[in-house]
């Protein structure tokens, strides 16, 4: 049971008898939701992604801040990271397929402090040429370079400039793109003269039939709340926005996570979804 259904059991039925029932129930949400009571939380569903940076609640704004950028659990135990989770495979099998085409480059966009390299390369074993740079915001790029600089990580690196990744062979989007505006992965690929031949995309929310931006709380470890914008783009649309790309759906898997913005019931998410993508041959 989620947070949020284990909320309305407890709370909601005390207040139905009340005047204007469901404004109530909106209030109490909204109320506990400003306050950080709900850690990956979600707030109402707005026109798009500025609107909904505008309307960000006070408090910290995005992850660009250092109370984001905790990396002190990461090592804590035996080689930093959790185990691979059985959801991750897919990735590891696409990486291995473009690795094995002679793939020696790639972007990990909103990649945080490098965490996917480590995982996959238990795996994969990247050969000492390959270089995976990681794309994210300042602060949490600069906590990323201080981590791989205690572990001499030479094929990891970091950057705030997007634009790097033209011309690299592998773009991975894992767990990123509902924290960037609408149709930014195309974006940025149709202003690419070089695209990436491979790309992947991982543990992302597709709607079957509408595209919404909500709002997102997320709580630090400091016990923080930070707001931002969380974007959740229609399935087909997605899709049809890589092929007129020229790219080639190749496969599709689900993550058993589902996405519920309270109150809005049309904008349920059943599962996350992964793709891979491949560039055609011109």
């Amino acid at each position: 049971m989620t947070a949020m259904a284990a909320w309305n059991q407890r709370l909601l039925p005390a207040v139905r008898w009340l005047p204007a029932g469901t404004a109530m129930r909106r209030w109490l949400y909204q109320t506990r939701f400003r306050a950080g009571k709900y850690h990956c939380g979600y707030s109402g569903v707005y026109g798009g992604f500025e609107a909904a940076r505008l309307a960000l609640p006070p408090g910290l704004a995005g992850f660009d801040h250092d109370a984001m950028a905790d990396i002190d659990h990461y090592t804590t135990t035996a080689g930093g990271f959790e185990p691979m989770p059985a959801t991750e495979y897919p990735v590891l099998f696409w990486l291995r397929e473009a690795l094995d085409e002679g793939a020696r480059t790639l972007l990990d966009l909103g990649g945080y402090v490098g965490h996917a390299f480590r995982q996959y390369d238990r795996y994969l074993a990247f050969p000492e040429d390959f270089r995976w740079t990681v794309f994210d915001v300042p602060r949490i790029t600069e906590a990323g370079r201080a981590l791989a600089g205690k572990e001499a990580a030479q094929r990891l690196r970091f950057t705030n400039a997007v634009d790097e990744g033209c011309g690299m062979d592998i773009l991975l989007a894992a767990g990123s793109l509902q924290y960037l505006s609408e149709n930014y992965l195309q974006d940025r690929l149709s202003a690419w003269a070089d695209r990436p031949r491979h790309v992947i995309v991982q543990r992302t929310p597709l709607h079957a039939r509408r595209s919404f931006v909500t709002i997102q709380a997320v709580i630090t470890r400091a016990r923080q709340v930070a707001f931002c914008p969380y974007s959740v783009a229609e399935r087909a649309g997605f899709i049809n926005g890589m092929l007129a790309l020229g790219y080639q759906l190749v496969d599709s898997w689900e993550k058993p996570r589902s996405l519920d913005v309270p109150f809005h019931p049309e904008c349920h998410v059943e599962t996350y979804s992964g793709l891979y993508f491949r560039l055609k041959a011109s």
